[in-house]
């Protein structure tokens, strides 16, 4: 099993789950009606401040108040626009699949519920022979969920940034640091998970724990949802072993006693899963180092410090002329290919390999 701070301390014993990652992320919208401090924007530019704006002159800063972390360093070389469920869609999603063996398309933004085109997305892709999930705030799924969960939405990962309005507030762009707002984000994501959990979706809730300070969190979090909502907290590498202390805490507090390791070989995140008192599981997931072994090899990012995602997998863009890009890290969006020359590419094959390395390692 792979060496990692979070396993040292468990037991030889668990059972160890190995599965292979065979999903493809797929950045739908750029739009969000929140300006979290901390947004990776999945690597590209934020649209609405550099729509008009070029290569090497993407802006990390604007009116939007939104921000890309990794900007001033990926060199990114396009902006990203809406993907529309039309036959270059379908076509790219054939190609993918037909090519890397995907089965799961896990649609993401901006805030995929923004998307007025949402369920027809989601319909498309099963059509494709894809299980889909999206990754959300919540901010709109009042609005677009019942449709989605009508042609056959699989589940909804919410990204929960706060659990009161003083603290989502705190992490929003200090232009946009309303209290007011915050509270009807909040009223809106817990309409949008009720509503999830009502319509038998997969509702899952993903809290990310910096610091022992947003520990409280994920007990208010277990205190007003059922166990219908799967909870998995998040280490964070920019924390390091801030991070991972406090998530002791979190456990030691919660007495949860752990039950499973979920391997998923070819990808970065794994998963330990526990087991609360009353029988509720808890899962917590965390980033390993795991690299593709040319792409990765000489990149200035490549250590320990640096490199805060590791390999996580296969992304596909639509620029605003209508072509689908693939990446492989949002810190090195400059390796991004257009999709013809990646479906050909050795970077694909490269993929394929390390995906059977990694499984053949994991359960050797």
């Amino acid at each position: 099993m792979i060496d990692h701070p979070a396993l040292r301390s468990l037991s030889n014993s668990l059972p160890v789950r190995v599965t292979m990652d065979r999903t493809i992320r797929v950045k739908i919208i750029d739009a969000c009606g929140m300006t979290c401090t901390f947004c990776h924007n999945e690597g590209t530019p934020v649209s609405a401040d550099n729509h008009a704006r070029h290569t090497g002159e993407f802006g990390a800063v604007g009116r939007s108040g939104r921000v890309s972390i990794y900007l001033a360093t990926n060199g990114a070389r396009f902006t990203s626009a809406p993907v529309f469920p039309d036959d270059s869609f379908r076509s790219a999603l054939t190609q993918l699949r037909d090519v890397l063996d995907f089965n799961e398309v896990h649609l993401t933004g901006g805030e995929p519920t923004l998307h007025p085109r949402l369920a027809q997305i989601v319909a498309m892709c099963r059509s494709a022979g894809y299980k889909v999930s999206v990754t959300s705030n919540g901010e709109n799924g009042e609005r677009v969920l019942p449709g989605c969960a009508t042609v056959g939405l699989d589940h909804v990962n919410f990204s929960i940034f706060g659990t009161t309005a003083e603290e989502l507030a705190q992490v929003q762009n200090i232009r946009y640091r309303s209290h007011s707002l915050a509270g009807r984000k909040i009223d809106a994501l817990e309409k949008s998970i009720s509503l999830s959990l009502d319509l038998g979706l997969g509702a899952r809730a993903n809290v990310v724990i910096p610091n022992r300070n947003h520990v409280r969190r994920v007990h208010q979090l277990l205190d007003k949802y059922s166990p219908q909502l799967s909870v998995r907290v998040l280490s964070s590498l920019a924390d390091g072993e801030e991070s991972l202390q406090a998530i002791d805490l979190l456990l030691e507090e919660l007495q949860a006693q752990p039950t499973e390791v979920r391997l998923i070989a070819g990808t970065s995140g794994f998963r330990v899963g526990y087991q609360l008192p009353s029988g509720r599981p808890l899962f917590v997931k965390h980033i390993r180092s795991l690299r593709l072994p040319e792409t990765c090899t000489g990149c200035r990012f490549n250590n320990d410090t640096d490199c805060h995602e590791g390999y996580y997998g296969v992304r596909l863009y639509r620029d605003p002329h209508g072509r689908f890009h693939v990446g492989v890290c949002i810190q090195r969006m400059d390796l991004c290919l257009p999709l013809e020359e990646f479906v050909a590419s050795s970077v694909a094959s490269e993929v394929r390999k390390l995906r059977e390395q990694d499984y053949h390692d994991l359960t050797a």
